[in-house]
């Protein structure tokens, strides 16, 4: 009797070990094909830094116009809200104080070769997190005169979606 209930007790023990091993890589695969996430590739000295997949733009047919350039509405390629558009970009988070960050672009030409760039508002899945999210708020990014990186301001991170990244 002793024997049948070692069986049983291993039988159950497999399947609890199968299921939640597929569980996790089915979880690992729906992660890295999310449109919007960031994942998180060091942290030193108080400055972590992420890799972040980003969908942003739309298609010219679409736009209205999306900045003024010489008096004229211009669509500028790959830039606003929409999702024809996927960058992929590496940021450093650093504290701004309290529970807001900025965010450096490692690459200045990782998003554009253009002097400005229409962020919008985006919140980034952290891939690897226990369902935590990293947030941009939309806002017009320009080039810094020193590094000619673009900076993302008032970044902050939370246990849900901010943006509905449309």
């Amino acid at each position: 009797m002793i024997s049948d209930m070692k069986i049983l007790f291993i039988t159950i023990l497999c399947f609890v070990l199968f299921f939640s091993c597929s569980k996790n890589e089915n979880k690992e695969t729906t992660e890295s094909f999310r449109p919007n996430t960031a994942k998180l590739i060091s942290d030193t000295k108080g400055k972590q830094s992420y890799g972040i997949t980003i969908r942003v733009g739309h298609s010219a047919a679409g736009c209205p116009g999306c900045v003024t350039s010489g008096g004229q509405q211009v669509h500028m390629d790959c830039q606003g809200s929409g999702s024809d558009c996927q960058k992929i970009v590496t940021v450093g988070i650093l504290s701004s104080g309290g529970v807001t960050y900025y965010g450096i672009v490692g690459d200045p030409d990782e998003l554009t070769y253009d002097d400005s760039f229409i962020m919008p508002d985006r919140s980034l899945y952290i891939i690897g997190s226990n369902g935590e999210f990293l947030n941009i708020p939309e806002q017009m990014l320009y080039r810094d005169e020193e590094t000619g990186a673009f900076i993302f301001y008032d970044i902050f991170f939370s246990d849900v979606q901010m943006f509905e990244n449309k």
